[in-house]
């Protein structure tokens, strides 16, 4: 059962291996034709187009690659639940998570840790809402001024980097 484990965990590096060494050479390879600066309408739109079809290429990729990786781990978590000693590890620190959980709820039960407890989380949500506040005001400083650095009260440069997800579109 090992042997087949650790055969299976070798093969799994060297597949993840050869899959990133793909995609960064493709990647590296592709991003040089990205980056050329036209303005003839048609060599705009070639542009585009090559952009598109390299974004499309990503995007099987990508699904490729989370399906290969969902199946792997499938494997791995079947690898785990097979084995007697993870199991009854797994068993005692479920139990441990049990009694970690009602210790907390008897501590949060004290009004000053509640307290404490609630101005956390107030705390956690002001800045979530004042980070996406500053994204937006740094889109809009970026689109209007097309500046990516801006200096702040301290004296300090710091630099927008930008970050982009593509999201299946709801209808």
């Amino acid at each position: 059962m090992r042997y087949y484990i650790n055969t299976l965990a070798r093969i799994i590096v060297q597949i993840t291996f050869l899959t990133l060494s793909y995609l960064f050479s493709y990647s590296v390879h592709s991003m040089s034709d990205i980056n050329d600066q036209t303005t003839n309408p048609s060599e705009k739109f070639e542009s585009i187009m090559r952009l598109e079809n390299l974004i499309n290429g990503n995007i099987l990729d990508l699904e490729q690659l989370q399906s290969s990786l969902k199946e792997q781990n499938a494997m791995l978590k079947d690898a785990f639940e097979n084995d007697a000693e993870y199991s009854e590890v797994s068993e005692k620190a479920r139990e441990v998570q049990k009694l970690k959980k009602t210790v907390k709820d008897r501590i949060i039960k004290d009004p000053g840790v509640a307290l404490l407890d609630e101005k956390v989380t107030d705390l956690r949500t002001g800045v979530k809402e004042t980070q996406q506040a500053l994204s937006d005001y740094l889109t809009q400083y970026y689109q209007k001024s097309g500046m990516r650095q801006i200096t702040g009260t301290d004296g300090e440069i710091r630099e927008m980097v930008t970050s982009v997800r593509l999201v299946k579109r709801r209808d």
